[in-house]
């Protein structure tokens, strides 16, 4: 019992550091040593020892696994498995000198993107490798995994978008031991390029299955490498809700153990009877089983995710072999425990808490319906067409208990799911597991042995692959998104479903009891939609959406909702629009736009105004100059042009520039001032001071807002000393990308903003800013403070 407990309240130590708003600084450090050890001097307080040692643990773990130091912020020496001084020290602007071994498998598409870990500094060798994200924007060679190279470089850490909806890179990466950026500046030398068979057999797979159209897929589920994944062909898989069958995890580690261990047991079963192997021949079974798990591990490079799955397996095989009395519940506790001793950056991956939620349910869906478990008919060996049966019924039960058991999860973690997924992975789990899976690694083995087999088998799985695309494809209609609120309900319900059918076993054991939880559940669900009918108190919002160097404001009222630009797009065709801000009005119930304001031409601000109009349809379209008819296929559009009013819920509308069409893409920004009668708005764009102080001129005291979007991102260019003292805001608003090129914000811009005492919010910093204003007054929220404020959502450095 007192293990048990001693587990459970170490795991949840791990977990409420999800929580925390930082890592323990030295001096909590100091005090909970100390504290570990006074309460290990008390016999009957050694258990609750495990606290302050788990949460030193933690802290000094992820600051050496992110910073290569033990101690975040203060150089410390004489610690041999740590460096002298934390990479912050490098975030200083200026060149270094590194030497890497590259860490990921090198495709054409990915030549530019990589990681590796950092070898020497300087000139230094140093005790600890810290793992970096490596930028080349002008690759002149093509590196590969395990290779040695000498780069000239910038340090930057790690700071993703942060908004309330969408993908949370930063944690993302965090979890992934990446805290640092490496933008390469040049390629100095080779240093050494040692032989990697892993790096060998992906190069022999990538020349055979170059003519085919699904290399990508069978690349990544042979080597993990979903670069080649063309974008088309993400979607689709997202859409249909089978991601989880091209990211080698766990799924595969074990569908490869399983095969690997029934083929093994069946040829010492047949050619090894017991009586020769005795109690070895379990043993040998299960290591076999897991020789064939860790190879493929390695193929998958050791990602955290395969090492996760192999290390459960293996402490799972150990547990067992020891022939101890262990119940499943705390065989899975131990194994998660030994996770999260292992690795506890994994705490913040979704990959971990899905699959692990997914075993849990699996199991206890085999333990309330044990006939699957279990047969029933003692004498009677199921045979044939019986026993196929009996597989597809557990197959069936277990796919749809998964599908309503996992779907709050999903809805938690992405707000959509596809009403069609059950279906498809029905078909698709046994089809990968038994046919595509076997077959692509089949091939890799033959790769070597004998080309014309693999370019064969190679085919095969290509051709399967393109016929389970095929077909379906046209369910991708089922694929639904859902807002917050919908989510909440949705979850809700689902919740409510399994309760009542949990209350209605309880009827059996006590009838008045289950009557009365009924009761209580039926109450506080007609409670719950009795108050989200109710009428909210009127306000508006403008909420900064943070998608890097760019611009995406909304601004709502009374249920219409004005975006003013779109964000960028970059050279690859990636943009922002697509992974920020449609995520974001989805997750709020946003499915239509009533106007669509683009404020100049700028690829920053004007990148993703196809996905925006192709997603929301908005009613009415206003440009500050014209776009290219490609971005809005021939739609209607109106020009911006000073004079312009409408009104936006309970808000009035004013376009105050452009005066006129001018030469200058900047000053031709789409200039609106927002007013409720007490507060007020002004989007600017990226005017620049001549168009400010032509602003000034006409409009004079009618500029005053009390919140300024701060033009062209904080240029020094602009925001002058006039144009600040007229408009004399409360609050300015600086969208711009965390250490961008250019310097945004300036910083004489920004002191220009102190001199008058105006409040500054930087989306680059603070990630998503929400201002909520009401008749009262007026609350600012930002992402990495208000909404979000873990430590995980901040960066490492000084």
């Amino acid at each position: 019992m007192t293990m048990r407990l001693l587990v459970w309240l170490s795991i949840i130590v791990f977990i409420s550091s999800l929580f925390w708003p930082r890592l323990l600084d030295n001096n909590e450090i100091i005090f909970c040593s100390a504290l570990f050890i006074g309460l290990m001097l008390i016999p009957r307080l050694r258990i609750v020892a495990v606290v302050p040692f788990i949460a030193v643990y933690f802290s000094l773990y992820t600051c050496l696994a992110l910073t290569g130091s033990f101690f975040a912020f203060q150089p410390v020496t004489n610690f041999p498995f740590a460096n002298s001084a934390p990479l912050q020290a490098l975030v200083d602007g200026r060149n270094h000198s590194i030497v890497v071994q590259i860490k990921s498998l090198i495709s054409d598409q990915n030549k530019g993107y990589f990681r590796a870990k950092l070898v020497e500094l300087d000139g230094h060798h140093l005790n600890y490798a810290p793992l970096l994200e490596m930028r080349w924007y002008a690759p002149t060679l093509k590196v590969q995994e395990n290779e040695k190279h000498l780069f000239k470089v910038r340090f930057k850490p790690v700071y993703g978008r942060a908004n309330p909806a969408g993908f949370d890179q930063q944690k993302y990466k965090y979890s992934e031991h990446v805290a640092y950026q490496a933008v390469i500046k040049s390629h100095i030398k080779d240093q050494s390029s040692a032989f990697s068979l892993r790096v060998y057999l992906y190069e022999r797979v990538s020349n055979l299955s170059n003519s085919l159209n699904n290399q990508g897929a069978i690349l990544a589920l042979s080597f993990a490498d979903k670069s080649l994944i063309t974008a088309a062909q993400k979607v689709l898989i997202q859409q249909l809700g089978i991601s989880h069958l091209f990211a080698i995890s766990g799924l595969h580690i074990s569908l490869l153990f399983s095969c690997v261990y029934l083929c093994v047991a069946y040829f010492t079963e047949r050619f090894f009877p017991k009586k020769y192997l005795g109690w070895f021949s379990w043993r040998f079974v299960s290591l076999s089983a897991l020789l064939g798990a860790f190879l493929y591990a390695y193929l998958a490079g050791f990602s955290l995710p395969t090492q996760r799955a192999f290390l459960m397996l293996l402490f799972s095989v150990a547990i067992l072999s020891m022939k101890r009395k262990c119940s499943l519940i705390d065989l899975l506790s131990l194994t998660l425990l030994a996770i999260l001793l292992w690795d506890p950056l994994s705490l913040l991956s979704l990959s971990l808490w899905l699959s692990y939620i997914a075993v849990c349910l699996i199991l206890i869906v085999l333990w309330h319906f044990p006939q699957f478990n279990h047969r029933e008919a003692k004498n009677i060996e199921i045979l044939g067409f019986t026993k196929i049966i009996h597989y597809f019924k557990f197959l069936v039960l277990i796919q749809f208990s998964l599908s309503l058991l996992m779907l709050p999860v999903q809805l938690l973690s992405f707000s959509s799911f596809s009403m069609l997924a059950p279906f498809i992975n029905l078909l698709a789990v046994p089809l990968f597991s038994l046919l595509i899976i076997p077959i692509t690694l089949t091939a890799v083995v033959f790769s070597v042995v004998y080309q014309p087999i693999a370019l064969l088998l190679f085919t095969i799985a290509d051709r399967l692959i393109s016929y389970f695309f095929s077909a379906f494809e046209p369910a991708t209609f089922a694929y639904l998104t859902f807002s917050y609120d919908q989510g909440s309900l949705f979850i809700f319900f689902v919740g409510l479903i399994l309760v009542l059918y949990v209350l209605f076993k309880l009827q059996h054991v006590n009838a008045r009891l289950s009557y009365f939880f009924t009761f209580i559940l039926l109450t506080s669900l007609i409670l719950l939609l009795w108050t989200e009918k109710q009428h909210k108190p009127h306000q508006w919002q403008v909420e900064v959406i943070d998608i890097g160097q760019g611009l995406s404001i909304l601004v709502t009222s009374q249920g219409q909702s004005l975006l003013y630009d779109t964000g960028p797009r970059y050279p690859s065709g990636f943009t922002t629009a697509a992974v920020e801000t449609l995520p974001y009005l989805r997750s709020i119930g946003i499915n239509s736009l009533d106007y669509l304001l683009v404020s100049h031409s700028d690829i920053d601000h004007a990148g993703g105004v196809d996905v925006i109009n192709n997603a929301f349809l908005p009613e009415y379209i206003l440009l500050g100059e014209p776009l290219a008819p490609s971005a809005l296929k021939n739609k209607k559009t109106l020009l911006c042009r000073a004079g312009m009013k409408w009104s936006l819920g309970a808000l009035s509308v004013k376009v105050l520039s452009p005066l006129t069409a001018g030469t200058n893409n900047n000053n031709n920004s789409c200039v609106l001032r927002i007013d409720d009668g007490n507060y007020s708005l002004l989007l600017t764009g990226d005017i620049e001071k001549k168009q400010e102080l032509k602003l000034v001129a006409k409009y004079g005291q009618a500029l005053k807002s009390t919140l300024l979007l701060a033009p062209h991102h904080g240029s020094k260019y602009s925001s002058s000393e006039t144009f600040i003292k007229t408009v004399a805001p409360q609050w300015v608003i600086f969208s711009a990308g965390f250490m961008n090129q250019w310097g945004f914000p300036a910083t004489q811009v920004k002191l220009r903003y102190q001199d008058q005492n105006v409040r500054m919010v930087n989306s680059g910093l603070n990630g998503f800013i929400r201002f909520k204003i009401t008749t009262e007054n007026i609350i600012m929220q930002t992402y990495r403070e208000d909404l979000a404020p873990y430590w995980y959502h901040h960066s490492f450095s000084l």
